[in-house]
């Protein structure tokens, strides 16, 4: 009896590690998703409100959700103080720290980053350019993280399960 409580409870806790990382796959989509919806507001703002950068993040930022509220929010604060050097360097201190725990993968952190390498140096129609093309590269992602994660969410929860019974079977 004790035995089978065992298999039972390692073939459980090897599927919820399955079903943690589809999870996990599941919130990089939706983080990723969300960011798209908030860059969609910063080029309508930049674009039509012309405000400047520090002004749109606050705003923006005050009904964002997290991580990306906070992350707007510091990003708006810094701006109006200018306390960390030039645009670019607020923009990539406040990535790193702000943005280092979110979901995001790496690719799309290199991608904010060089984002803030072509906002807030030049024109409006620039920047909203610079915005544009961000949020094509953002979309081509999310279309390929969609496609791979029907598949990956799947394959996820079957290894989950199986390693569970293969560990059960080393083991006995």
């Amino acid at each position: 009896m004790l035995k089978i409580t065992g298999c039972i409870l390692v073939i459980c806790a090897a599927s919820l590690l399955g079903m943690e990382r589809a999870e996990r796959l599941r919130e990089q989509y939706r983080q990723t998703e969300y960011l798209r919806q908030l860059f969609l507001q910063i080029q309508s703002e930049i674009r039509y409100a012309r405000s400047p950068l520090g002004e749109i993040f606050s705003y923006i930022g005050k009904n964002a959700g997290m991580p990306y509220g906070a992350w707007l929010l510091e990003l708006g604060e810094r701006l109006k103080k200018r306390d960390g050097g030039s645009f670019v360097c607020i923009w990539k201190t406040s990535i790193g720290e702000c943005l280092k725990a979110s979901a995001l993968t790496q690719t799309e952190l290199l991608r904010l980053l060089e984002l803030g390498e072509r906002l807030g140096t030049a024109d409006v129609q620039f920047q909203v350019n610079a915005v544009e093309l961000y949020l094509t590269q953002l979309a081509g992602s999310i279309d390929e993280m969609r496609r791979e994660m029907k598949t990956k969410v799947r394959l996820y929860h079957c290894l989950g399960v199986m390693s569970g019974m293969l560990i059960v079977t080393l083991l006995f």
